[in-house]
């Protein structure tokens, strides 16, 4: 499922291919998009979904990477733990605590416990890497949303090859969220590992001001950690601005879209890639995954 056609022209050049393998006794499935290949292999870009799981904007943010010029992988955190067809909100109310407890059940299986998470996450980059529309010279980047977000940070404190760690409204501690356990999923025990932090790397936050998951004190603890590691971060607060900024309606209630900060934002990422990426033109993308406009 995607709604691109709304917002893009046609593209039929841009390759396409779906990864699947098995991991620890799970089954995975990433969808790829990558530029045309007259243009030859580009950097990789994960993208990592949020709490629902991989799903059709997951995939258009790939393909908004791989139009603007690089290999952009949507990758599958939850495997068949959260069936495919299980992470689009559902539009009969009545299957929606089902839903939730679904997606729920999913995030804490693998935020939950460090060392699983940090070697899907290497196995996606490992996947990504022997592709042969990706430039092997270029260390990828990783970006992620909410859930996500938190992936990209778990890439750096568990000392995963990445050149750019980018989070759009993530929680900035895996896995300890203080709210009411969701719909009456249990959290299980935090199960921790010990980071090895990738100091080669930028980690650049892109946070609601007014996100209630995301405190002062989570900042405070958050820029002490990285500070003590020798990570080089950078942080956005924007203004009025709540959890899910970045997420389109389309995806269900999750999605709080606040049109200046997602824009902001995604100049901001754009900024991060050229940076860590400077051999490679990017295209100019008259909006994004969300739709949301960026100017020239």
């Amino acid at each position: 499922m995607s709604s691109h056609e709304q917002r893009w022209p046609p593209a039929p050049d841009l390759q396409r291919a779906d990864l699947e393998f098995s991991f620890r006794d799970n089954n995975y499935v990433g969808h790829l998009v990558a530029p045309p290949a007259a243009l030859g292999p580009r950097p990789l870009v994960l993208v990592v979904h949020n709490y629902q799981g991989l799903k059709f904007f997951d995939v258009d943010v790939a393909e908004y990477l791989a139009r603007v010029g690089y290999v952009g992988l949507a990758v599958d955190m939850y495997g068949d733990t959260v069936p495919a067809a299980e992470r689009v909100w559902p539009e009969d109310p009545a299957r929606i605590e089902r839903f939730q407890q679904g997606c729920f059940t999913g995030m804490v299986s693998v935020d939950h416990d460090y060392g699983f998470f940090r070697a899907l996450l290497k196995e996606w980059l490992d996947r990504g890497l022997a592709q042969d529309c990706v430039d092997k010279t270029s260390v990828p980047a990783v970006i992620g949303y909410c859930f996500g977000g938190v992936a990209a940070i778990e890439c750096v404190r568990g000392g995963l090859d990445v050149s750019a760690a980018i989070s759009f409204h993530g929680l900035l501690q895996t896995g300890e969220d203080a709210s009411p356990e969701p719909y009456g999923v249990v959290r299980p025990p935090l199960v921790r590992a010990a980071n090895t932090y990738n100091t080669n790397t930028v980690l650049l936050i892109e946070n609601g001001a007014d996100d209630h998951l995301v405190t002062a004190q989570h900042k405070a603890r958050f820029v002490a950690e990285m500070d003590a590691a020798g990570v080089d971060w950078i942080i956005h607060d924007h203004a009025r601005t709540p959890h899910g900024f970045a997420l389109p309606p389309t995806i269900g209630p999750p999605g709080h879209l606040h049109e200046a900060s997602d824009r902001r934002s995604t100049m901001n990422m754009l900024s991060m890639l050229r940076e860590v990426f400077p051999g490679v033109p990017q295209a100019t993308v008259e909006c994004n995954a969300a739709g949301t406009a960026i100017p020239r």
